[in-house]
């Protein structure tokens, strides 16, 4: 049994029908301080 190397535990399936088998990356969404002044701004009364 050493000498087997081990076995994957992901199941590796074919892509549905009809799909992009390469997509296009997606946009970026937005910056990473895009809600700073929002965040700071938007406090619970107890802070």
């Amino acid at each position: 049994m050493a000498d087997k190397p081990p076995r994957k535990r992901r199941v590796q399936r074919p892509a549905p029908e009809g799909t992009d088998p390469k997509p296009i990356p997606e946009p970026e969404r937005h910056t990473t301080t895009e809600n700073d002044d929002r965040l700071k701004r938007d406090k619970p009364p107890h802070y």
